[in-house]
């Protein structure tokens, strides 16, 4: 009998223990290189703010996933150890928020308000601006 009740302590553990080895995985996953993953769609800034500010198609289909987006840089920042790329469109209304992945840091420096770019991101979502992360020059 004890060593029935053995059995099911060790398994009942062991069982505690895969899962949350499992669960810790899965969290701590890291960051996918966005320059491996493919892009679901390609916008210009003006497409891609024009369907955000209209609503005309529905961005959440997108969110979590890669895009590709070309445009006009307003602005570079550098903040807490990130660069990240302001893209501007037709209206001062909004912009398009682009974090970039550090490992293009040597091409961020390179580049200067008002040149044309194309990046891939992921579209994380959308406040008062579109907010792209973890973005690569393409």
């Amino acid at each position: 009998m004890k060593i029935k009740k053995r059995h099911k302590i060790i398994i009942v553990c062991s069982l505690i223990f895969i899962g949350l080895f499992s669960a810790y995985k899965y969290v701590n996953r890291g960051i996918a290189d966005t320059t491996k993953i493919q892009a679901e769609e390609t916008f210009t800034t003006n497409e891609l703010l024009f369907k955000f500010q209209n609503k005309q198609q529905k961005l959440e289909n997108f969110i979590e996933k890669a895009i590709e987006i070309e445009g006009e840089i307003k602005e570079i920042t550098y903040q807490d150890g990130k660069y990240s790329l302001i893209l501007k469109g037709d209206s001062e209304m909004s912009y398009i928020l682009c974090e970039m992945q550090s490992n293009q840091d040597s091409e961020v420096v390179k580049l200067q308000a008002g040149q044309d770019i194309k990046l891939k991101g992921i579209l994380k979502g959308f406040l008062l601006d579109v907010i792209l992360l973890h973005c690569v020059i393409i």
